[in-house]
């Protein structure tokens, strides 16, 4: 967990699917920037769509997924001297990832964040997860 003004908060990072489904999940502290979070999932992606924000456009960032054969969908920053190109038909798509997210956060305890941990945090999202794949809440 990660100290803000307001107190203790966290950024859950994830990788779903083209249905949606969780792949890849992870917590970090809540002033970590969205590159940083992303981190940990790198490595597994190979030959694939990467469809993200447009907190994701960096030059670095853009290169090291065209190094792992990985072709990106992210809309350019407004500020860019020179933006690059992307899909707006393909990046309609990304609000499978958005449903994601509503819907782990129809759980109370993971849209509040009651825990102080990251660990216990994670283990909620992990059950909210579970619950959510099961049942099709």
């Amino acid at each position: 967990m990660g100290r803000i003004q307001g107190g203790l908060n966290c950024k859950v990072a994830a990788t779903v699917d083209a249905l949606g489904r969780p792949v890849q999940l992870a917590v970090g502290p809540g002033p970590q920037h969205d590159l940083l979070a992303c981190a940990p999932f790198l490595p597994s992606l190979r030959d694939c769509w990467l469809l993200a924000d447009g907190g994701f456009d960096a030059d670095d960032f853009r290169q090291r997924l065209h190094d792992q054969g990985v072709r990106a969908c992210i809309p350019p920053r407004s500020g860019r001297r020179w933006p690059s190109q992307f899909s707006r038909r393909l990046y309609r798509q990304r609000h499978t990832v958005e449903n994601f997210f509503a819907r782990i956060k129809r759980y109370r305890r993971i849209a509040t964040r009651y825990e102080k941990l990251a660990d216990h945090y994670l283990g909620f999202l992990l059950l909210a997860v579970l619950d959510w794949l099961r049942f099709g809440v």
